[in-house]
């Protein structure tokens, strides 16, 4: 129920979703989506923090310590959302993208759950960079926390890029090129 009510909002933006398309795609009458969730956008905000709350939780996943090298993780965690991005249909890329660039500006609170997030990814992010710098691929001198967040730009720009048609091999491209331009240890 409220996955088909995030997936409505993700696919028609919190403007474009009405009390009734909620009431459609949940299965619930007005009063019960009221009394059960609050007013839209309360409901809004619930599934918008719990994705973000997994999409964070996700990163942590895939660049849990594993058999490969840091960067090497990182570059495989980049490409999969590369892949992800490029060849969904249609393309509607990462909620979290779309919550921010439709709403951030005008709604504080979808603005500060969006900084939260992005800091929880760059910091994933970040600590995998300084698994990087310990076993010696990425210069220790470089700032990790500052890197983590660069990493955070390439895959919102990837994700818009993709949106907007761009084929998934130049967004991995783009990707490996990203890594590549990583500071190298010594």
């Amino acid at each position: 129920m409220l996955r088909a009510a995030r997936d409505h909002f993700w696919e028609a933006g919190y403007e474009g979703t009405s009390t009734y398309d909620l009431m459609h795609v949940m299965g619930l009458g007005k009063g019960s989506i009221y009394k059960a969730f609050g007013n839209k956008h309360d409901l809004y905000m619930r599934v918008f923090s719990g994705y973000c709350e997994d999409l964070v939780s996700q990163t942590e996943q895939a660049l849990a310590v594993g058999t490969t090298s840091p960067v090497r993780r990182l570059e495989e965690y980049l490409i999969s959302l590369a892949h992800l991005f490029g060849s969904e249909s249609p393309r509607r890329g990462c909620f979290l993208t779309s919550a921010t660039t439709d709403l951030a500006a005008k709604d504080e609170a979808v603005a500060v759950q969006a900084r939260r997030t992005f800091d929880g990814i760059a910091a994933v992010l970040a600590s995998t960079v300084r698994d990087a710098q310990a076993a010696e691929e990425i210069d220790p001198e470089a700032d990790a926390t500052e890197l983590g967040y660069l990493l955070v730009s390439v895959i919102r720009g990837i994700d818009c890029m993709a949106r907007s048609g761009v084929e998934e091999s130049v967004l991995t491209s783009a990707v490996r090129t990203a890594i590549r331009m990583l500071p190298a240890a010594g």
